[in-house]
């Protein structure tokens, strides 16, 4: 299990140091990551996936539209729904922090070596699989 956790916190100083400068919280990354992988959504439709109430997210999104990373727009439906999007500068933020982590984790792959992430993805992907039949042997996981 501490290799387990220590190989899932392996990017942690990259993504550390970019909310640090931007003074982002890691909620309001998931926020932007949630908008970035499934396109604009409502604020309740965010709290969903996120498991945390509505409130929550608002308070989230104000200091997220007070830098320019995201949008909110009115519902073209439903003018009683407000929908949420990045903004250009949130995708290039999110960019930003793509691009170091990749050349980050390429030096680490580098010192590793051909032989040993080739074995690393192949136990990743036993991993993986591993964990889809238990989650599907087990009925209080989603």
């Amino acid at each position: 299990m501490i290799s387990y956790g220590g190989a899932l916190s392996v990017a942690d100083p990259i993504r550390l140091q970019f909310w640090d400068n931007r003074g982002l919280t890691m909620a309001q990354l998931r926020l932007m990551y949630a908008l970035l992988t499934d396109g604009e959504q409502s604020i309740g439709e965010l709290a969903e996936k996120m498991s945390v109430r509505p409130p929550t997210v608002t308070g989230l999104t104000n200091r997220l539209v007070k830098h320019d990373l995201i949008d909110r727009r009115s519902d073209g439906a439903d003018r009683r729904i407000v929908r949420v999007g990045l903004t250009a500068s949130g995708r290039r933020v999110l960019g930003e922090i793509e691009t170091a982590s990749r050349a980050y984790l390429n030096r680490i792959f580098d010192k590793l070596g051909d032989q040993k992430v080739e074995a690393l993805i192949q136990a990743l992907d036993e991993f993986t699989e591993t964990a889809r039949l238990v989650q599907q042997e087990d009925e209080f996981l989603p």
